[in-house]
């Protein structure tokens, strides 16, 4: 009787633990894209306050067009930023941080 109790027991066990892993490749992925993002909109908030210390164009007047086309630019450039492997290291330094929660 005792015997049947541990071996369902370490059954029970052993089908947490593979449930566990067949869940931990998705919530890794989410997780990574969560840090990802998080890093694009470091990267745009620091581009944009990068781009308010400018003194601006002596020839033009900035206009309301080139207000949004540099914003757009910048959203982008922060997206493709916090895509490549040599990002500022923020996304990476959560990750490492965060995976253990999981």
């Amino acid at each position: 009787m005792k015997l049947d109790m541990i071996n369902q027991n370490l059954l029970h066990q052993q089908v947490e633990t593979l449930e566990n892993q067949a869940r931990k490749p998705s919530e890794e992925k989410e997780l990574e894209e969560a840090v990802q993002g998080f890093e694009a909109i470091f990267m745009h908030t620091l581009l944009k306050s990068m781009r308010t210390t400018l003194p601006g164009d002596a020839l033009f007047e900035k206009s309301h067009a080139m207000g949004i086309f540099e914003s757009m630019h910048d959203q982008y450039l922060s997206e493709e930023l916090a895509k490549s492997p040599r990002a500022s290291g923020i996304g990476k330094f959560l990750y490492d941080e965060l995976k253990d929660t999981l």
